[in-house]
């Protein structure tokens, strides 16, 4: 499904959020960046927006609940590389030609290889990351993460933590992190949503009231918006 493969466009009333941004544009030292957070919050669209704004080649998958699949995840993955640097892991590729796949040690070896061989950065997002119930997959990550290729960063967008060793990605500085507390929106945030929204100035203490009532969720006060 190559739709999966491409970075979703940025809604009419998308709110600019300058202080992540910079915050995610810390990525140039850290192999990863977790955004996490329940559905709602702007997660897609922050990270989205970000891409727009990196000079570097950027690549995008969007997972669903069947690509809980160590072959599939893994073709896809490969695939989203591709859109970037065309004749790039391609012997990883051919590993999984076979009539079974090789052991997984075998296959994250290559696919680091190939990686720490591509020719630029690389900033990749996966959307989606908590579909995935495969403990081969989060093996997979793991073990890229324990000697990241130099010119990938990952970028997971989830509603859960991926299990793997956040804490000695902390202890190491190897992780940039964006919570719930961070993407809710603040009052100035309301206004700007609720004005592009309602086409109408709109009063300082009910978006205050509303910001407080829906504790910065952006679903909560686009819906209330609308219901408006």
């Amino acid at each position: 499904v190559q739709t999966k493969l491409y970075r979703p466009p940025l809604q009419t009333d998308f709110v600019p959020r300058p202080q992540l941004l910079e915050q995610l544009d810390g990525w140039q030292q850290r192999p990863l960046t977790l955004v996490s957070a329940p559905a709602g919050y702007g997660k897609t669209t922050l990270v989205s927006s970000w891409l727009e704004s990196l000079e570097c080649p950027t690549a995008w998958l969007s997972l669903d609940e069947h690509d809980s699949d160590l072959e599939l995840f893994l073709t896809y993955f490969l695939a989203s590389v591709q859109t970037s640097f065309p004749d790039a892991v391609e012997e990883t590729v051919a590993l999984m030609g076979g009539v079974e796949l090789p052991p997984l040690r075998v296959l994250s070896n290559s696919l680091t290889n190939e990686l720490n061989g591509l020719p630029q950065r690389l900033v990749l997002v996966i959307d989606d990351y908590h579909v995935i119930d495969e403990s081969r997959i989060d093996e997979l990550f793991s073990e890229l993460l324990k000697h990241p290729p130099s010119p990938l960063h990952l970028v997971v967008v989830t509603r859960t933590d991926p299990p793997i060793s956040l804490n000695q990605l902390r202890a190491l500085g190897k992780v940039t992190e964006i919570r719930t507390q961070q993407l809710r929106f603040s009052v100035p945030d309301t206004i700007e949503l609720l004005e592009q929204l309602l086409r109408v100035e709109v009063d300082k203490e009910a978006a205050s009231l509303l910001e407080e009532k829906t504790e910065g969720w952006v679903t909560g006060i686009r819906l209330a918006a609308l219901s408006m």
